[in-house]
């Protein structure tokens, strides 16, 4: 095969790196004969290719953390993004009896909040949310389960239960006369949709109640959202205060409630709606041309980090190669960071054959060695990826789609960030490598 002339050179300032290179100045010196010392080099000056790449979707159902996203942020660098949450309700138990006469004298959703992301002010943390009944079955979810992704649709009852405009209050307890709630996201459903269910023939089981209520879906319904206004709400679906709370009295004089509770298998999910600005689709749309410069990651299926090395194979040219130490090293672009932050954590995939996520060797070795923390002081995440990076040279047969680099927790949080490319003027992406020439 021919070989190009950029190849050529940078087969000879790989050779120059080795030749020059004078700490360590060799391997094995007490144990080799003169002159048979295993040359090591060191060199972050690889070629890096970088996109930004919307996601298609992620899995948001079932998830063991029982945190689901639902909200609605102008995010002023990102544009607008939504999540809704679609989910069975269950009966707390079988074969209740609301006695004669019962009648709704309130029927209240009570959420609890595990966290925001956006802006949660008076003023601009406001925003709109409605309630709607599920209009189709939703599916098991949970181990072995139904997965459902970020953009799944699912159809509605066009009566909304309840629409209502609030402010998130993350930090006051909720005192209703008997309980003491931690902060909630409280909210009065209709009383006719609390009386359907006292009248309801389907209260013998879950599988024939849900047959009649198949659901409930929360959403942001704003027209519009501000940039700087709204925010992604984390509602913690497994807490024993998230329940639908049915409040009734009957023609003996019994006053009571009955609590409907939620969980992980019974269809619950989030839907996730982005509207990117000019600026982000000009990066997905120009790829490495904006990439070499600028890079975003958004969570909740947004954008993600496309890397490839198009000439790590060259190394081969050199005799066999040994990696001791690879760093893929991603600096943060501190001149765009706003009040709400960048991702705590990074994590890195390989790429298959179809554009999907596939593990990579150095996960194997766990979160410790892997990295992706972001760093502080140097403003920086670091990779290390020494053992992927020697089965690509390994197995020159074989295609490198490259690296996918993500927000961590994607379904899960509504981080961002935004990064240096690999042709950055000052602090540029790197892959610092460390390798011996064995022969």
């Amino acid at each position: 095969m021919r070989i190009p002339k950029f190849s050529a050179v940078f087969s000879l300032i790989l050779l120059l790196a080795v030749s020059s290179c004078k700490e360590p100045e060799g391997i094995g010196l007490e144990v080799l004969p003169d002159g048979e010392e295993m040359e090591v080099a060191w060199i972050d000056t690889f070629t890096l290719e970088a996109r930004t790449v919307k996601y298609d979707s992620v899995p948001t159902s079932g998830l063991n953390s029982g945190t689901y996203l639902v909200g609605d942020f102008g995010d002023p660098i990102f544009g607008r993004v939504r999540s809704e949450l679609y989910s069975e309700f269950l009966l707390s138990s079988t074969g209740v009896d609301f006695g004669s006469g019962a009648v709704t004298d309130s029927i209240i959703l009570n959420v609890a909040y595990a966290g925001a992301y956006g802006n949660t002010d008076k003023l601009n943390g406001t925003m709109k949310f409605g309630v709607y009944l599920v209009d189709e079955d939703l599916d098991a979810t949970g181990n072995n389960g139904t997965v459902y992704y970020s953009n799944s649709n699912v159809a509605l009852s066009s009566f909304p239960l309840a629409e209502f405009e609030f402010r998130p209050d993350l930090y006051s307890t909720i005192d209703t006369g008997d309980n003491q709630l931690p902060p909630s996201m409280r909210v009065y459903l209709s009383n006719t949709f609390g009386d359907s269910i006292i009248n309801s023939l389907n209260l013998a089981s879950q599988e024939i109640f849900a047959e009649e209520f198949e659901g409930i879906c929360i959403k942001p319904i704003n027209e519009n959202m501000a940039n700087g206004h709204g925010s992604i709400l984390y509602f913690n679906m497994l807490s024993r205060y998230t329940q639908i709370e049915l409040y009734y009295h009957n023609n003996d004089g019994d006053t009571a409630v009955f609590p409907f509770e939620f969980d992980n298998t019974h269809g619950i999910h989030t839907k996730f709606t982005h509207n990117f600005p000019k600026e982000v689709h000009h990066a997905v749309n120009l790829g490495t041309e904006v990439g070499k410069d600028r890079l975003y990651i958004q969570s909740m299926a947004g954008l993600r980090m496309k890397v490839d090395m198009p000439h790590l194979r060259e190394l081969n040219k050199l005799g066999y190669v040994a990696i001791s130490k690879a760093e893929l090293v991603l600096p943060l672009d501190e001149s765009v960071v706003t009040e709400y932050g960048y991702p705590n954590s990074l994590s890195v995939t390989g790429i298959s054959e179809e554009g999907g996520s596939v593990f990579i060797i150095d996960q194997f070795e766990g979160s410790d060695y892997l990295g992706g923390v972001y760093d502080p002081v140097n403003k920086e995440y670091v990779f290390n990826v020494a053992r992927h990076l020697q089965s690509i040279i390994n197995n020159p047969d074989e295609i490198d789609y490259g690296l996918y680099i993500v927000n961590s927790g994607n379904a899960v949080n509504a981080r961002r960030g935004v990064f240096n490319g690999p042709r950055h003027s000052t602090e540029p992406m790197k892959l610092r490598m460390t390798y011996t020439i064995i022969e």
